[in-house]
């Protein structure tokens, strides 16, 4: 099974610790894909400086392929600023500067490169919403992280991104099944075939138009929450492509508990490590 993450890349800094880690949701994806057996690939503009030396050497760690990245001459690598106590993050700044190395732009080549993927995971911080519509339209099952900020919950964002999502994936307050079949009604409108909804403490609820599963947590004293989400949904699609899940179809309640149970098991162990998958960044003065 091949999987392609699409999308962004940053080091992710403790400003309270001094310590840094090789991130970004997209590269979080392909490197827990890759542990969960899949043949995983990063796509997303890579920088040219020490920080994006870091990522190319975690990645090729990883065994996550990251061949066809656009390298972009004299640009800087992103970071994410947060301070994290007893495991929890408080996010503080994103530092880009003038040569950030930014988002993707979609070519023709990389579009027919893709066609390969049986699995295709994107989201809202790749920045790239306005160019996701041609990924969709790829034969691939097609997963998107729409993250926890509100402002890609609108009707215009929907209407821009939601063409042909087989997964779509939220970080949600708590809220009762009512709510979530409410929350779930336009993405569902919209042709979304699956709405994942985490809650953190509180477990997840998955709608597959018609049913909605909920499921609590085992509880683990965390060491580090960073990459939870992404080692999860990493683990939920790997388990569901391995039972033939296609572009388009309806998974099972059960399919989908199964799913969920991998998923949980994954983010539970990822939290027992620093970083989004546990390789640290030498401090650099970059960073200081």
């Amino acid at each position: 099974m091949k999987l392609i993450a699409l999308g962004d890349n940053c080091v992710d800094y403790y400003h309270n610790t001094g310590e840094a880690f090789p991130g970004g949701n997209a590269i979080n994806v392909a490197v827990h894909a890759a542990e969960q057996g899949a043949e995983s690939e990063y796509i997303g503009n890579l920088a040219t400086d020490e920080m994006s030396n870091i990522l190319r050497m975690s990645l090729a760690e990883r065994k996550v392929s990251f061949e066809k990245c656009p390298s972009i001459p004299n640009s800087t690598t992103k970071i994410c600023s947060y301070d994290v106590v007893n495991g929890e993050r408080t996010f503080l700044e994103v530092v880009t500067g003038e040569t950030w190395a930014g988002p993707i732009q979609l070519n023709t080549t990389l579009l027919q490169y893709m066609q390969n993927a049986d699995v295709i995971v994107s989201g809202c911080n790749a920045k790239i919403a306005e160019q996701i519509a041609l990924v969709e339209n790829l034969s691939a099952v097609f997963a998107f992280d729409f993250g926890e900020k509100l402002k890609y919950q609108t009707e215009e964002y929907y209407d821009l991104v939601c063409k042909h999502i087989d997964l779509a994936m939220f970080s949600i307050p708590k809220m009762t099944e009512k709510e979530f079949e409410e929350f779930c009604a336009p993405l569902h409108r919209r042709g979304v075939v699956h709405v994942l909804g985490t809650m953190g403490s509180e477990g997840q609820y998955l709608s597959n138009g018609s049913k909605i599963l909920k499921m609590s947590i085992h509880k683990v004293n965390a060491y580090d929450t960073m990459g939870a989400g992404d080692s999860f949904l990493a683990a939920f699609i790997c388990k569901l492509m391995s039972l033939r899940w296609k572009k388009g179809k309806v998974m099972s309640l059960s399919d989908l508990k199964a799913a969920l149970l991998v998923g949980q098991q994954a983010a539970a162990k990822n939290c027992m490590n620093q970083g989004g998958f546990g390789s640290k960044v030498i401090q650099s003065p970059l960073l200081v």
